[in-house]
């Protein structure tokens, strides 16, 4: 069950959410796909999606993560910085860090990512390297992400 595409043929989240969840519980892996866009430009909906796992190890910056809002809203983004506070999230294509959330509110965390059809480990190398210079890019990233478009004419 994949959830990306045409929000008016979506399942709702609270109708999928609980099996996901309880798969997770279980030790299996689950894949989702992304609903807007911010996590443009790693993922893209309609394309590319994002396996999850139960949460086996502490979390760290760059961990890509499910989490539920105390709205009940259901999102996943990147983990920008974690203090005694809090855990405080980052969306690929946003420069708002929203936070704090308590650890309680973290779901799952990303072990791989498919991008164009092709399976990528979260903890490779090249993508850690990218991923963190992509964080530290966070004040120009609209910018960054208007420049791609044009060039790209999307």
């Amino acid at each position: 069950m994949e959830q990306s595409g045409d929000r008016e043929k979506m399942i709702p989240t609270d109708a999928w959410i609980p099996i996901y969840l309880e798969r997770l519980a279980m030790g299996q892996k689950v894949k989702i796909g992304p609903f807007g866009f911010s996590m443009y430009p790693l993922l893209v909906g309609n394309r590319d999606s994002l396996i999850l796992t139960k949460i086996d190890r502490p979390l760290k910056r760059g961990d890509i993560c499910l989490y539920r809002r105390d709205d009940a809203i259901y999102v996943t983004h990147t983990i920008h910085h974690i203090d005694d506070s809090g855990i405080y999230f980052l969306g690929e294509s946003q420069q708002d860090i929203e936070g704090p959330l308590r650890g309680e509110q973290v779901l799952a965390v990303a072990e791989s990512f498919i991008r164009n059809g092709r399976e990528y480990s979260c903890n490779w190398g090249i993508y850690r390297f990218f991923h963190e210079l992509w964080l530290l890019m966070r004040p120009f990233r609209i910018s960054l992400i208007r420049i791609y478009r044009f060039v790209r004419g999307v």
